[in-house]
């Protein structure tokens, strides 16, 4: 029989099947809503496709991991460090992202994705959006504020604050909830 430790291993395969392979044998024996997952080192992780519908990931560190169409609806990935992750066509509805990690994540197509769980993330700075645009700075979420006060950014400054976005400032400022002013 194989143990929780030899799985643990394939998933951090750079084989996909060998770690999709693993991921069934994990949900078989109840290793992926028991907590066994947490705090494990994913990085560069091959999970495209993967079930994790109702996985605890919690603190799961899955920098650079390719999670494309993987299914992750009513996972918990509190804390998870999700950096440079591609999440391309994942399903993340009813996922919990409390202060997730989602600095350069690619969010490109990711369904059942709310306001409500990007608002609860705790960075998005540099992301690709649902419909493929940079995130603009919208849910003014304090480690992004934190990372453009540490490049000395100007916080209080919107063209200051949609360059370091990477957006125009019409884009930040309607992120914001205000119109442009028509320059004169």
């Amino acid at each position: 029989m194989t143990t929780k430790m030899e799985l643990l291993n394939k998933l951090r395969s750079h084989d996909n099947k060998v770690a999709l392979q693993a991921v069934e044998a994990m949900k078989v024996r109840g290793w992926l809503e028991d907590g066994s997952l947490r705090g494990v080192a994913l990085c560069h992780a091959q999970l495209q496709g993967a079930d994790l519908m109702k996985a605890n990931l919690t603190t799961v560190d899955f920098h650079q991991a390719q999670m494309d169409w993987a299914d992750l609806s009513m996972s918990n990935l509190v804390s998870a460090k999700l950096t440079r992750a591609s999440l391309a066509g994942a399903n993340l509805e009813q996922a919990n992202l409390k202060d997730a990690d989602l600095y350069k994540a690619n969010l490109r197509f990711v369904r059942g994705l709310t306001d409500a769980q990007l608002s609860q993330v705790k960075r998005l700075w540099g992301a690709i959006m649902v419909d493929g645009s940079p995130y603009d700075g919208r849910y003014n979420l304090s480690a992004d504020i934190e990372l453009a006060r540490w490049g000395h950014v100007n916080v209080d400054n919107p063209e200051a604050m949609a360059q370091f976005y990477g957006v125009s400032v019409e884009t930040y400022l309607a992120g914001q909830g205000v119109e442009a002013l028509a320059s004169a």
